[in-house]
């Protein structure tokens, strides 16, 4: 059963290809994507990736949402190490914030 829903921009390649990623890594089946407008938000530039707790229905941006996608495929939790680091943390937030311009997001 799904814990967490990615959502991502319908039109980013690069978004497109993170996805395609989490599932194959999620082989305990707790992520699910999405290419819908999260509840209670705008919708998302391109580049920009936002994860729902499905337990408690909270949308996290940002490190908070690379910590709950950590937390939910196993894989990913070495990475929990870095968030320490604020390079690391600036690095993910570049990454999930839709710092994409023009074809910056393309694959």
């Amino acid at each position: 059963m799904p814990r967490i829903r990615i959502y991502r921009n319908p039109n980013c390649a690069k978004c497109a290809r993170y996805a395609r990623m989490h599932r194959a890594l999620d082989w305990l089946g707790r992520v699910e994507t999405s290419t819908e407008t999260p509840p209670g938000h705008a919708p998302l530039r391109m580049g920009q990736i936002v994860v729902e707790d499905l337990g408690t229905g909270i949308v996290h941006e940002g490190v908070a949402a690379f910590r709950k996608m950590c937390e939910a495929v196993p894989l990913y939790r070495p990475m929990l190490l870095l968030m320490p680091f604020a390079g690391f943390r600036r690095r993910v937030e570049r990454e999930l914030m839709g710092d994409c311009d023009g074809d910056a997001c393309a694959v």
